[in-house]
């Protein structure tokens, strides 16, 4: 349990840092992103029991929310570094990309913040296992959703919609601003999606116990 939570405090750590990109340099980036897909291989491996009962059991709705996330996180872990791969500067000069970095360049940035969100999700279908007890629990999530509605404004600011959607095809950075400020946004922003998918969980479950 130690391992896993140690493992997941770090990708937790790292996300915001590949989302600062140009703030951090390309070639931190590319050996931040390499470091994200090796942690991300051993949160499986710990995790493998998950995919030994992937096809035991019932499917009730708080599961298969939980089952379409990590099938899409999935995709977005096997996507998202290759088209990096593809771009590399630094790390994987020695591989032949002529032809293709475009267009991964066109698919990497707006699945970035397609994976910041579905990660920030992932996180809040756990979220309940990792809550205190009793009224800590209340003072945590009173923090935490507090904080979720400087995300909202911390979504929009940093046009994170705009990516999403494709309405902007390059990333901008105001290269003036404290590094420490747009981290805070991501991470108030990675906060927003946790407690959603908090919620979404919890809904699900009120759900079906009522019926």
């Amino acid at each position: 349990m130690a391992k896993r939570r140690i493992l997941d405090a770090a990708m937790a750590l790292l996300l915001p840092l590949l989302m600062a990109y140009s703030l951090i340099g390309e070639a931190f980036h590319e050996i931040a992103g390499t470091l994200m897909l090796v942690l991300y291989g051993l949160h499986h491996w710990l995790n493998r029991a998950w995919w030994k009962n992937l096809f035991k059991g019932q499917y009730f709705p708080p599961r298969v929310f939980q089952t379409v996330l990590n099938l899409l996180l999935l995709i977005f872990m096997i996507v998202q570094p290759l088209c990096g791969i593809l771009m590399s500067k630094h790390l994987y000069t020695f591989l032949s990309t002529d032809g293709l970095s475009s267009v991964a360049r066109a698919i990497h940035l707006p699945l970035a913040n397609w994976g910041l969100v579905l990660m920030s999700l992932h996180v809040g279908t756990h979220l309940g296992a990792m809550l205190p007890k009793g009224r800590e629990k209340a003072a945590v999530l009173g923090c935490l959703g507090a904080v979720s509605l400087y995300g909202v404004y911390a979504f929009v600011k940093r046009q994170i919609p705009a990516y999403l959607f494709l309405k902007l095809p390059f990333a901008f950075f105001d290269y003036s601003e404290p590094r420490v400020f747009f981290l805070a946004d991501i991470l108030a922003v990675m906060v927003l999606f946790s407690m959603l998918g908090y919620g979404i969980m919890k809904l699900l479950k009120v759900r079906r116990k009522a019926k």
